[in-house]
């Protein structure tokens, strides 16, 4: 058996939706995504365990084994709400403390985060397996707005008021060129990546994740 951990990005950011389905953000299907990787490994009979980070610092199951542990990463998940950044270098010590070489780690979240993406490649060069779940807004990958739009940031607060119609060509050639760009560095450090959608199903990202060449 090996001990694989679910890392659950729960900043800010995670509470964006859809327009076509304001009741779901980004962290319900993070945390249905997480219960479902959870579910895979108590079948196994592996350990696992679940971090979620926000602006709080970070909220941790240690790994265990068995539906107790499930229960316990169960009500961890339900009591997650999505506020502030990412937490300090620092403030990480507990992933390192808890996240062994060998050990296999999942990372939920919209990956825009420059430094979730520093953790997941030193967590890599030291030998953790790291595999990443990039979830995405239907909004993001098709920017559906034809009128004027106020953008904001959830994190910073900043806003942007603009034409969705205008400025929608420019929005996906921009928005491609980022996914790109995150692929190849993640690539470079040995990092699996899948996409999903919060409009499909959330075993869509997972088989083609595990059909990669991860495992959990």
């Amino acid at each position: 058996p090996i001990t694989s951990w679910v890392l659950v990005d729960a900043s800010a950011s995670a509470a964006q939706h859809d327009r076509a389905r304001p009741d779901w953000s980004r962290l319900d299907h993070a945390c249905a995504t997480a219960a479902c990787l959870v579910e895979l490994a108590l079948q196994q009979g592996d350990r696992f365990g679940v971090i979620a980070v926000n602006g709080e610092g970070v909220h941790l199951v240690p790994a265990g084994s068995g539906p107790r542990q499930r229960d316990r990463v169960h009500l961890l998940l339900r009591q997650l709400r999505a506020r502030g950044g990412w937490p300090s270098m620092d403030m990480l010590r507990p992933v390192w403390e808890r996240v062994q070489p060998g050990d296999l780690l999942v990372a939920l979240g919209d990956g825009f985060d420059a430094a979730g993406t520093v953790l997941l490649e030193r967590l890599a060069a030291a030998r953790r397996e790291v595999l990443q779940v990039q979830l995405l807004s239907a909004d993001e990958r098709d920017f559906p707005f034809t009128d004027g739009h106020r953008f904001r940031d959830p994190e910073t607060g900043e806003e942007l008021l603009g034409d969705g119609r205008a400025i929608r060509a420019d929005y996906l050639v921009r928005f491609a060129q980022a996914q790109r760009e995150l692929q190849a560095r993640l690539h470079a450090s040995g990092i699996v990546h899948a996409v999903g959608y919060l409009d499909q199903p959330l075993d869509a990202p997972l088989r083609q994740l595990f059909g990669a060449g991860g495992g959990a």
